[in-house]
């Protein structure tokens, strides 16, 4: 851990041993747009409660980094603001680097953020090959790191990074799991013949989709007839994608996306009513979009799903937990999030209006309780616990009205 982090923690010793468990006053957050607010902590003992502690800062403003393709597209927009959201509870401050076009450029990318004075940084990483290069970075300048929708495949990998002191774990989907799932979702749509979008081999996310999916076409006969690789498709390239699939396969029946935030989806959805194809043409998608309600009634959409932009929150917490000086564990860990599937306008309806709205799937209660700063009683399993709950009906239920 930091020096400053150290010394934080036996200034904090040597209060609660002089004034028998009482708070004392501290300074509050700056965001990055340098708004300025101030709070007065409170230390809160064993046996206080989460509303005790609540409505005060954490002990030190930590800088986090998040390494990440876009925070403007759909996903990685919605994730930011997720982000930045609890960061103004916590009092904490965000940093984004997006400038990763390739799998160094994400190694770039991590060193500036360290250079940045980050205390910890979240990486969203292309592939596994990077990560012992990461590792070796952040332990040399003590900075602690986690990923982002991702977990590391290759045993060889995961060793050498779970073997890293400053390496606090991850936050990751079942990607081959929802691969499947939309293949069979085709399936049942009546779909023989199938062409994908997807991205470049060697990202990790997109290749373990793309086994679920090819276990799925082995299973139910499906023919995958065409596909376009490409990590940086426009709506306009998607759609000119789209329409030579038409012209060459007359057969075409039904298309998988298989990441679709960046403008890609809109790209498929356009080209299909421009000949049009739509409803006649199936699509399934991973990763919502805006528009999705008017989408799924109008046909546009057969299956898709998503709702993972709260990932980062959990890798999140195990970094403000770790240099709060409140580890949820002392060993690297992986928490698992499921995706949310939208299968009617109502779900649709319900997901944009609680989920992903004008208010956010946690509160500022609920945030506060995922930190053992202010949560003596969170562990690590109860924040599993809080990730594998998260659906639409878990917000209603704890949100609705």
């Amino acid at each position: 851990m930091k020096k400053k982090v150290i010394s934080l923690l036996l200034c904090a010793a040597l209060t609660l041993g002089l004034l028998a468990g009482c708070g004392s006053s501290g300074a509050a957050d700056t965001k990055q747009e340098d708004q300025q607010s101030e709070a007065a902590p409170e230390s809160a003992g064993e046996d206080a409660t989460v509303a005790e502690a609540m409505g005060d800062k954490l002990p030190e403003k930590f800088k986090i980094g998040v390494v990440i393709w876009s925070t403007v597209d759909d996903l990685g927009r919605a994730s930011a603001e997720m982000l930045d959201y609890a960061s103004d509870v916590l009092g904490c401050e965000m940093v984004y680097n997006t400038n990763i076009s390739s799998p160094e450029s994400q190694i770039t990318a991590t060193e500036n953020l360290i250079a940045a004075d980050c205390d910890a940084v979240a990486i969203c990483n292309y592939s596994d090959d990077i990560l012992p290069k990461i590792a070796k970075i952040c332990e040399e300048n003590e900075v602690y790191f986690t990923l982002i929708w991702r977990s590391i495949a290759d045993p060889e990998v995961k060793e050498i990074v779970e073997s890293c002191p400053y390496y606090l774990g991850n936050t990751c989907e079942d990607e081959e799991k929802i691969g499947y799932r939309m293949g069979k979702s085709l399936h049942e749509k009546g779909c023989k013949n199938v062409a994908v979008i997807t991205m470049e081999k060697g990202d990790a996310t997109a290749d373990a989709r793309d086994r679920g999916f090819e276990k799925a076409c082995e299973e139910f006969g499906i023919n995958r007839i065409s596909e376009v690789r490409n990590n940086t498709l426009t709506a306009e390239e998607t759609t000119k994608a789209v329409e030579n699939f038409i012209a060459s396969f007359p057969e075409l029946d039904g298309i998988f996306v298989i990441g679709g935030s960046n403008t890609i989806l809109e790209g498929v959805i356009q080209a299909l009513a421009l000949h049009e194809k739509t409803g006649e043409v199936k699509v399934a998608c991973i990763d919502f979009v805006s528009g999705l309600d008017k989408y799924i009634e109008e046909g546009s959409i057969d299956a898709i799903s998503g709702g993972h932009f709260v990932d980062p929150l959990f890798s999140y917490m195990l970094m403000v937990n770790k240099l709060a000086g409140t580890p949820l564990s002392e060993t690297c860990e992986t928490v698992n999030l499921n995706f949310v599937n939208l299968e009617s306008v109502e779900d649709a309806v319900n997901y944009y209006t609680y989920v992903e709205g004008d208010t956010f799937p946690y509160n500022e209660e609920e945030i506060r309780s995922m930190v053992k700063y202010f949560n003596p009683d969170m562990t690590i399993d109860k924040l599993r616990e809080i990730a594998d709950a998260y659906s639409v009906d878990d917000v209603v239920e704890r949100h609705g009205e």
